[in-house]
């Protein structure tokens, strides 16, 4: 079991109360549970226990894009990023990212095929060709059946905060042409 670590939150002038930012340790499935806490561990460079804008920009390669994450990830705004705070905002943003999935999945059958993708971006007032969405699919599809699992989609956008769908498709599109980095500088 991962184990969260307190915070210390002022309260008041010179006082400070031990609080526990929301997290979902308590609700986890397990497997869920080790995903986090290996990607929280991925991200914490120097293995102290918190993900901080060193880190993180090591991590990232960019620090514009590693300030923007801690920005929305750090609850406290302690300057770092504990493994409570890094589960709850990326529970939440997963959130985020199965709505846009919905919305894309016209047939609700939990995946994202070339047909759907094409007419996402039509309903975007984007126009893509059949080649296009074939090539956005590979970028993101990593058994090789061109069709997008919800869980390919999570992994692909999970470290650029957009929940706007015309964002991440915006993002999804530009990322097969330029560095993911590059376009997340772009978009925030």
């Amino acid at each position: 079991m991962v184990n969260a670590i307190n915070h210390h939150v002022p309260v008041g002038p010179g006082n400070t109360e031990s609080v526990m930012p929301p997290h979902y340790l308590h609700e986890l499935p397990n497997e869920d549970e080790l995903r986090l806490a290996k990607l929280f561990e991925s991200l914490d460079m120097d293995k102290n226990g918190k993900i901080d804008i060193h880190d993180l920009s090591i991590a990232l390669h960019d620090k514009e894009y590693a300030q923007k994450f801690l920005e929305l990830s750090d609850a406290t705004k302690s300057g770092s990023i504990t493994l409570a705070e890094f589960i709850h905002y990326v529970k939440e943003h997963e959130k985020s990212l199965r709505l846009s999935f919905s919305n894309i999945d016209k047939n609700k059958d939990g995946k994202i095929d070339q047909y759907e993708l094409i007419r996402a971006f039509q309903e975007l007032g984007i126009e893509i060709d059949d080649a296009e969405a074939i090539k956005l699919l590979k970028r993101m599809d990593k058994d090789g059946s061109l069709e997008i699992s919800f869980e390919e989609w999570r992994d692909f956008l999970l470290y650029c905060p957009f929940t706007d769908l015309h964002d991440l498709i915006k993002y999804w599109r530009h990322s097969t042409r330029r560095s993911v980095l590059d376009l997340c500088k772009e978009l925030f």
